[in-house]
């Protein structure tokens, strides 16, 4: 009796301190903790409702968003480039994500081609489709996709016809229309050809660009003994004949929202309120369950299967610039600070409170460590075993992904993702992906360690280092709040007052990895050379800093 008179007791005075901690702790909380409200809790769905953003600021920021299926149209669209004078092609100023091309490659004899025996497809033909065969899952219904839906598997007529050039030096797909009726889209109330889009890229010269990188991966196959397997995703879009092999900080959230979207039923996408890939935002891909992916496992024999059946991409970039990549958006920004950070032992900085990682102790810290952000390429998806027929390269990504897109006959997508600007596009979804973790993940953990103003500042640094941000745009010190909304307006006017040309942002950036990277002491830099040797190999970039 006496025995569980004490038990009682104890449990008595825990609940008591337990119940005067919370009392305390709700009582010291900053007032931002008190005007949270239920909602702000919950996972963000589409275009994040909870924390929604100023629709204003999103249409004066030039983030377009599809509303609607293409209207029907009376015969494809062939976008031409435009004449300077004498008949050349006038240049156009140079995009980010335009630096050169990429695209599938005009097969070889049977037996031959590809990496591993695989045979490239030749450019035109649609995506999983040799000739004469129409690519799984039947022809598309008779009309456009109702309510917004993604397109049926696409399919061509004439699927053996070769590549027509037009007279400008244009590829020209003679026998899959620019807009096919099936499945294209256009934003509600416009057609394609009101549309004030650049030529598209040339898709002869990256027809050869494409065929020089496989054949040079597929030599470096034969040379070298790759150990490592396929560890990383893969999805999967059987209609499409289309798969993915995820590589983290190489394009991979672009190439999830297209996968998500294209995933998706009809009545899913109607009920969720999507009608672009582009409306799928990064916070969504990564935390809410609406949006899974349609992943395989290589290591399993029906999985493995399915994908060597399909068109297999891969999307690499150069190892020193993914490393930096990552360093800015899971360390230098809070993605990792809950997990990963609180175990680094940072200099300068509260252990509780990770907020001052420096590029040296993030280096020291990942190098011996496995992790999908930042490992090797062959130890995620190593090519002499996934046998790529496609490797786009991010320093390439408009004219790859126009490629890989036009012969899934999406080319829809592409005229989404051409009409956007992709620094802009890419700032907006980074400061909603940063302020959502800020204010619902370890909610006292954030806002005890960083502030919004704080928050703010780490997302300006980052939009300069990455040169999507002039260095002399400054982020005022008295605005009234540097809430989510008001970051946004302040960004937008700065991102006008000092424009920033794709060349000079690309230079910017470049200045920054080679600051970073010189920084390191000789022996570390020879530990990274090391590990990411194979990637250096594989995909012939040189080993040193990026220069263009």
């Amino acid at each position: 009796m006496l025995r569980r008179w004490r038990s009682l007791k104890k449990i008595v005075y825990a609940a008591s301190i337990l119940f005067i901690t919370i009392i305390l702790y709700a009582a010291t909380s900053s007032d931002d903790y008190v005007q949270e409200t239920s909602l702000e809790w919950q996972l963000p769905m589409v275009l994040h409702q909870n924390n929604p953003v100023d629709p204003g600021l999103r249409e004066t920021f030039h983030r377009v968003l599809p509303l609607g299926p293409f209207e029907e149209m009376p015969g494809p669209v062939v976008v031409e480039p435009e004449q300077g004078e004498g008949g050349s092609q006038a240049k156009e100023p140079l995009n980010s994500a335009d630096v050169a091309g990429g695209g599938l490659v005009e097969g070889e004899a049977p037996g031959a081609g590809g990496v591993g025996g695989q045979g490239i497809l030749k450019p035109g033909a649609p995506v999983g489709a040799g000739p004469g065969q129409n690519p799984p899952g039947g022809p598309p219904p008779g009309g456009p996709p109702p309510g917004g839906a993604p397109p049926a598997a696409p399919v061509s007529g004439n699927l053996g016809a070769p590549l027509v050039v037009g007279s400008e030096g244009n590829a020209i797909n003679n026998h899959a229309p620019l807009a096919p009726k099936p499945s294209a889209r256009a934003p509600l109330g416009q057609s394609m050809s009101a549309l004030q889009m650049r030529p598209f890229p040339d898709l002869t010269k990256t027809h050869a660009e494409m065929a020089r990188r496989i054949n040079y991966t597929r030599g470096v196959c034969a040379k070298l003994q790759v150990p490592n397997q396929v560890e990383t995703d893969v999805y999967v879009l059987p209609q499409y004949n289309l798969s993915y092999c995820k590589v983290p900080k190489a394009a991979c959230t672009y190439w999830e929202q297209v996968f998500s979207f294209l995933n998706k039923k009809p009545f899913e996408v109607t009920s969720l309120g999507i009608k672009s890939p582009f409306q799928i935002s990064k916070y969504d891909i990564r935390h809410t369950s609406h949006f899974n992916l349609p992943r395989r496992n290589f290591k399993t024999a029906e999985d493995r299967a399915d994908i060597m059946r399909s068109t297999r991409v891969l999307f690499v970039r150069h190892p020193l610039e993914r490393l930096w990549s990552c360093y800015l958006e899971k360390f230098y920004l809070l993605d990792f600070w809950t997990t990963a950070g609180l175990s680094m032992k940072t200099a300068g900085a509260d252990s509780r409170c990770p907020k001052s990682i420096t590029f040296r102790e993030y280096i020291d810290y990942i190098l011996p460590l496995h992790n999908e952000n930042w490992a090797p390429v062959t130890e995620l998806c190593n090519p002499c075993v996934f046998q790529p027929q496609i490797i786009g390269h991010v320093e390439t990504l408009r004219d790859d992904t126009h490629y890989i897109l036009k012969q899934a006959s999406l080319d829809w997508i592409f005229a989404e993702q051409d009409r956007m600007s992709r620094e802009e596009n890419q700032m907006l979804d980074m400061i909603i992906y940063n302020y959502q973790i800020h204010s619902i993940h370890w909610y006292s953990f954030y806002h005890r360690c960083l502030s919004q103003h704080e928050l703010a500042a780490k997302l300006w640094d980052v939009f300069k280092k990455v040169g999507y941000l002039s260095s002399h745009a400054v982020l005022p010190d008295n605005m009234p709040d540097y809430n989510q909304t008001t970051v946004i307006r302040e960004l937008k006017s700065q991102f006008r007052k000092y424009p920033l040309s794709p060349v000079n942002g690309r230079a910017q950036q470049l200045k920054m990895i080679k600051r970073d990277f010189e920084g390191l002491p000789k022996p570390v830099m020879a530990k990274i050379y090391e590990r990411y040797a194979m990637d250096f190999q594989l995909f012939g970039y040189n080993a040193s800093f990026p220069t263009s």
